[in-house]
């Protein structure tokens, strides 16, 4: 295997984008009161979900970044592509199984994707380019 470059600015800036984006979809101003009304993120303090989304985008980024230097990905279209495909072939089966098999709720499913599917495409978009 070839040996791949990883920018770690557009890492880093990938993992905040990702937590802003989180913030700003579960604020009070979107999607916040309906998701806490079917159930999610109950307990939770806002600055440690802010933490913890931040880590969990550092994570992401780093393989997305990996991925998109794999495959050569140089423009933000390529790279929002290659988002997209992870969103679809990893996240959204992996939020849907609670929805079909634990009769969660569909509308937290959707609430949930929406806020994936956005940060994928703006995190990989970033690093793409």
């Amino acid at each position: 295997m070839q040996p791949v470059y990883i920018d770690f600015l557009a890492v880093g800036l990938s993992a905040v984008l990702y937590a802003i984006i989180h913030v700003v979809w579960y604020s009070k101003w979107l999607f916040g009161s309906l998701w806490s009304e079917q159930g999610g993120g109950k307990g939770r303090t806002p600055w440690i979900r802010f933490i913890w989304n931040f880590i969990l985008g550092l994570i992401i980024a780093y393989f997305l970044a990996f991925f998109e230097a794999y495959l050569n990905v140089t423009t933000v279209s390529d790279g929002m592509f290659i988002g997209f495909c992870f969103w679809l072939g990893f996240v959204i089966t992996t939020l849907f199984s609670p929805a079909l098999l634990a009769r969660k709720s569909i509308i937290l499913f959707f609430i949930e994707g929406g806020a994936k599917l956005l940060a994928y495409l703006a995190m990989s978009g970033i690093i793409g380019a």
